[in-house]
């Protein structure tokens, strides 16, 4: 089975991974005002430190992944469980992700 990969080349993707967290985020939680601080870390895998103001407020850091069909995840770590048992997170291209009770990332199913 195909699943996300990390996201290695963030240049010219970083307004998508703006606008794919605001939404995720809005559509989770409500309202929110965003601060992104990306970086990269040691494998060369792109992260996004989230500071969340507005209907809730605290941080969050999402992991960038490329999906199996072009589209970009933006899986945050660590996952809610109720975001992971309950909704998934949607990816750019409409594709829905989870963790299974291993961590691995795998469709989410309804």
């Amino acid at each position: 089975m195909d699943t996300p990969q990390p996201l290695t080349d963030l240049r010219k993707r970083a307004p998508l991974a703006r606008k794919l967290i605001a939404e995720m985020l809005t559509n989770l939680i409500g309202p929110v005002e965003l601060k992104y601080d990306f970086h990269r870390e040691w494998n060369g895998c792109w992260k996004v430190q989230v500071t969340i103001s507005g209907a809730a407020s605290g941080r969050l850091e999402c992991t960038l992944l490329d999906t199996p069909a072009g589209g970009m995840l933006a899986m945050p770590r660590p996952m809610p469980e109720r975001w992971r048992s309950e909704t998934g997170i949607t990816a750019s291209d409409g594709s829905i992700w989870t963790l299974n009770a291993a961590g691995q990332l795998v469709p989410f199913r309804k």
